[in-house]
């Protein structure tokens, strides 16, 4: 049987720019600060996580990592859309990194990552997280279906993806909706080695939340 094609480093930029809708909520508007659940973060603080994921991967992947290195922040305010911006400038920087990254692996605390691992955990932070951040402002994103598919098949390959689209396949494993017959995790976490090296159970998390 064929496997299915991997999420690649224009999955990661594809992903960042479905952001681009949040574009639409002025930087002045109070619902900026509105909490997006399920996260207790402000959708400010949200789409600055972001950056700081992709930022931190990359990082991991540049140094070809074998712990957990410091997350790279500035710690510098910014309006929403300059967060937004450096969100698809941290994505375009992964991007490049994981291109140049070829048979190698970096450290990530699930696992020691593959090119095709690095660009999956990326589209989901990026697609998750923004996912949180939509209803909090009032906005509504459009999901890269492609890039969901590919992401689904090599960081969750547990999940049936016949049980519904694969961007709806991607929050319900992240817990940020439902589909039956896909359970609801709060310790859900990534197969970021190869597929190879998958023992056939899902994963689950055993680090604190925030490492990711």
């Amino acid at each position: 049987m064929t496997p299915p094609p991997e999420p690649t480093p224009d999955d990661v930029v594809s992903a960042a720019k479905s952001l681009h809708a949040l574009n639409a909520i002025p930087d002045r508007s109070w619902q900026w600060l509105n909490i997006a659940e399920p996260t207790q973060w402000t959708a400010l603080h949200t789409i600055e996580h972001i950056s700081d994921a992709l930022l931190f991967y990359s990082g991991q992947v540049a140094r070809r990592a074998e712990v957990r290195l410091p997350v790279l922040r500035d710690g510098r305010d910014a309006p929403a859309s300059e967060h937004l911006d450096n969100a698809l400038s941290a994505a375009h920087i992964l991007a490049a990194l994981l291109r140049d990254l070829g048979e190698q692996r970096a450290f990530h605390p699930s696992g020691r990552a593959d090119a095709a691992g690095w660009a999956g955990m990326a589209v989901t932070e990026i697609l998750v997280h923004g996912t949180d951040v939509a209803p909090a402002v009032g906005a509504l994103l459009n999901f890269p279906e492609t890039s969901c598919a590919r992401t689904v098949a090599r960081v969750f390959p547990w999940i049936d993806t016949t049980l519904a689209s694969p961007s709806e396949l991607l929050l319900a494993v992240t817990g940020r909706m439902t589909v039956d017959g896909i359970p609801s995790d709060p310790d859900w976490w990534w197969q970021s080695a190869p597929l190879t090296e998958w023992n056939g159970s899902p994963a689950q998390r055993d680090v604190k939340p925030g490492w990711s």
